[in-house]
């Protein structure tokens, strides 16, 4: 019996020492647990605002101040963070003004060359009327002037309008075919030596968007391919032919138009600048009517691709979200 106790009390110690032995583990794991976690908390912190910044270029994310008991290697990381991102908020804002002051400058620059000239004809059609003996066939032909200066100062002022002021755009249902028929029509009015083809299939049928900008946008193409075939004509005398606008349905209640030509086409380097504001290869014009375009297929939710090659042409296509109901005014970011 005391063989057996002195046994007994052993197994009792050895049971007491695992034990201990398990809790002494145990509070040694949770101790390095929290330990770690003042280190792997704040950096985790920092890695899921750089993957939040990756996924939506938002260069302005900030992390929080982090608790008391957080390594201090790790805040100090978090800390320059916020400073990284404090200055480029800073850098960015720097930039947009310089930017603007930029674009100012180009715009007071262009707009001061493109209204000089129209105001130097209308200054010399007023000389002529002034003249003590003029021939009504002369007073005919110096209005004409004069009227066709006044539109082209008024279209100069319309486009820098349309660039620099918020949009609107009104969704209703559309006859998107309609509307490039008209827009080609109105592009091409008065001008004899170029004309339009029509690839317009029957599936565009009515869809929901903003019919008045998208035949504006259409109108402007339409015009830009006309200028491109004549110039091509006067340098080579060859027949670039006509323009075509065209038009499909497309998946998920999407769909896309074109406007292609076989003008000149543009330069490689220029392709990626073309629809930027103020550049322009005419030697007339403001260069925003490309510009205006993007920011109207923006504001409609679609995109706007130019594919040329120079001395073959030019195809711009317009792939729009077109839902067929619904509809509401919302203003274009």
């Amino acid at each position: 019996e005391s063989r057996s106790e002195a046994l007994g009390a052993l197994d009792t110690l050895r049971t007491a020492l695992a034990a201990a032995a398990l809790f002494a583990v145990a509070v040694s794991l949770l101790l390095s647990w929290s330990v770690a976690r003042t280190v792997t908390r704040p950096l985790a912190a920092v890695t899921d605002a750089m993957k939040e910044v990756a996924d939506t270029g938002d260069l302005t994310r900030k992390l929080g101040p982090g608790r008391a008991w957080d390594d201090e290697d790790a805040r100090l990381v978090a800390r320059s963070f916020n400073t990284l991102t404090d200055s480029i908020a800073r850098f960015q804002k720097e930039a947009a003004l310089r930017d603007r002051l930029s674009a100012l400058g180009r715009l007071s620059t262009i707009v001061a060359h493109e209204v000089r000239n129209p105001l130097m004809i209308i200054k010399g059609s007023l000389r002529t009327l002034r003249r003590e003996e003029v021939s009504s066939e002369e007073v005919r032909e110096v209005t004409a002037d004069i009227d066709h200066e006044v539109a082209r100062l008024d279209r100069i002022v319309g486009d820098v309008l349309d660039f620099a002021r918020p949009l609107e755009v009104e969704l209703a249902p559309t006859d998107l075919a309609e509307v490039a028929r008209g827009a080609g029509a109105a592009a091409l009015e008065g001008s004899e030596d170029v004309t339009v083809g029509y690839a317009l299939e029957p599936t565009l049928g009515t869809r929901l968007t903003d019919g008045e900008r998208l035949r504006t946008v259409l109108v402007n193409l339409v015009v830009n391919a006309r200028d491109s075939i004549r110039a091509r004509r006067s340098e080579d005398g060859g027949d670039a032919g006509d323009i075509e606008v065209g038009g499909r349905a497309m998946e998920d209640e999407r769909v896309r138009l074109w406007v292609a030509d076989g003008g000149v086409g543009i330069a490689a380097p220029d392709l990626v600048r073309v629809f930027e504001p103020y550049f322009t290869t005419k030697r007339t014009g403001t260069g925003l009517g490309l510009a205006i375009a993007r920011k109207v297929v923006d504001a409609l939710g679609g995109v706007i691709r130019v594919e040329s090659r120079e001395g073959e042409g030019t195809r711009i296509e317009i792939e729009l979200p077109a839902p067929v109901a619904g509809g509401g005014t919302r203003e274009a970011p």
